[in-house]
């Protein structure tokens, strides 16, 4: 078999979430791959990290450029003159220009075998519906929701501002529009649909039927037992305090409010909770959290810490006492989530204690309930009661050995090679 060429915008050295899972993927393989990335640009992303192996089978192409589109240009132009050296193609995104290369290069050969990966939907992104008001706020839907006086619902100045509203939403939900066109025209020329969770691959796929459905291949998000430091080198302590970390970025969307609410709550309740516990914020935080944090004096045992590099981070997850994941609650959105965080994948194979806070239903609690681990609801309630037992009883759940075999990432590279192998 010939090489396969990856068109991926992150990869190590890019210390990005779609780079790592790009190379933890390739890094297993026992498949032969060119990856077209870049070095210089870091936007996006938690800068440069230089600690990665680079495997014999895995050759990367970084080209020279500055922003995207000139990256886009440069990716065709190298296939263009390479084109008989590869028979099979697979675009990461995000970003999503990963796969306008892929639309590209389909025309230039259209024998070529594509796989498409898509670490989320670009079309319809739960996150991205998330900060959209579908509902105007002079309409007369809005009375329903706000209190709306007679004279305001006949008042000709609520209509006009109604009008500009729907003119203004009209040219907002256009790259919506755009999205839908083009995750369709990447979907219907691609060979194969690379998505992390059934429950993703429902969200995006079911629409367009069953034979859309076949062209699916579900690869969880992996962990790579190679990429952690060794227990003598990993600095691994007893704390005096019960150490809960969370890795990566968290946003309005993402937010750990009802986790702070939980922790003011059992602060109250019990004093000394400073001396017992302390949690470290990994990632950027939103102003209004930081703030929460300021105004209710969460900061004696709730620090936010900068960004960290990779292998940096495993190494921190190694020494928690508790791993904690939060996902978004994508109500009135979805009733399920649809996200696999590539960081559940790396709490596993640190070994250590892991507890989530997401929707009921959906790729995280689906997984926390394989491992055996606490999957909890949005609730402070909820969230408090674990704390206390966590915190003050000493209860805590390690994930189940035997569950955790199915994202190590040398088995989800050997399930991709015989895919590949066998279907492509």
């Amino acid at each position: 078999m010939k090489r396969i060429l990856v068109v991926s915008w992150f990869y190590p050295p890019i210390n990005s979430s779609e780079g790592l899972v790009t190379y933890k993927l390739l890094k297993n393989s026992n498949l032969l791959y060119d990856v077209c990335t870049q070095s210089s640009v870091e936007s996006w992303s938690y800068g440069l990290d230089n600690g990665f192996p680079e495997p014999d089978h895995v050759r990367r192409i970084s080209l020279s450029c500055s922003d995207l589109e000139s990256w886009k240009d440069e990716v065709v132009k190298y296939f263009a003159a390479h084109a008989d050296e590869y028979d099979i193609l697979m675009t990461r995104s995000m970003p999503p220009t990963s796969h306008e290369v892929g639309l590209k290069i389909k025309e230039l050969k259209p024998s070529i075998r594509w796989i498409a990966s898509f670490g989320d939907p670009i079309a319809d992104n739960p996150f991205v519906l998330k900060c959209f008001t579908r509902t105007s706020p002079f309409s007369l839907k809005a009375r329903y929701e706000t209190h709306m006086s007679l004279k305001q619902m006949l008042s000709p100045m609520r209509v006009l501002r109604n009008l500009l509203w729907k003119r203004r939403y009209a040219r907002e939900i256009k790259p919506l529009k755009r999205d839908r066109v083009f995750q369709r025209k990447v979907l219907e020329n691609c060979d194969c649909v690379l998505c992390n969770s059934e429950q993703q691959k429902e969200y995006m796929l079911s629409a367009y039927g069953e034979q859309m459905l076949q062209k699916a291949l579900v690869l969880p998000h992996s962990f790579d037992k190679s990429l952690y430091p060794p227990k003598e080198e990993s600095g691994v302590s007893d704390h005096t305090k019960k150490r809960v970390v969370y890795i990566g970025s968290l946003d309005d969307i993402r937010t750990p409010h009802s986790f702070l609410v939980a922790c003011k709550e059992l602060k109250e309740q019990m004093q000394d909770l400073p001396e017992k516990l302390e949690v470290f914020f990994y990632g950027s935080l939103s102003d209004q959290e930081k703030v929460y944090i300021l105004n209710e004096e969460l900061f004696d045992f709730i620090k936010i810490k900068k960004p960290v590099s990779y292998r940096e981070s495993l190494k921190i997850m190694q020494d928690a006492d508790l791993n904690l994941l939060i996902d978004a609650n994508l109500h009135p959105i979805l009733d399920h989530n649809i996200f696999f965080a590539a960081k559940l994948a790396d709490y596993m194979g640190a070994g250590k204690p892991i507890c989530g806070i997401t929707m009921g239903e959906g790729p995280s609690a689906e997984i926390l309930s394989k491992l055996c681990v606490p999957a909890l609801s949005y609730s402070p309630e909820e969230i408090k009661n674990f704390l206390y037992l966590f915190v003050y009883e000493n209860k805590v759940c390690s994930p189940d050995p035997s569950a955790l075999a199915e994202y190590d990432a040398v088995k989800v590279a050997k399930d991709f090679d015989g895919f590949v192998t066998e279907r492509l």
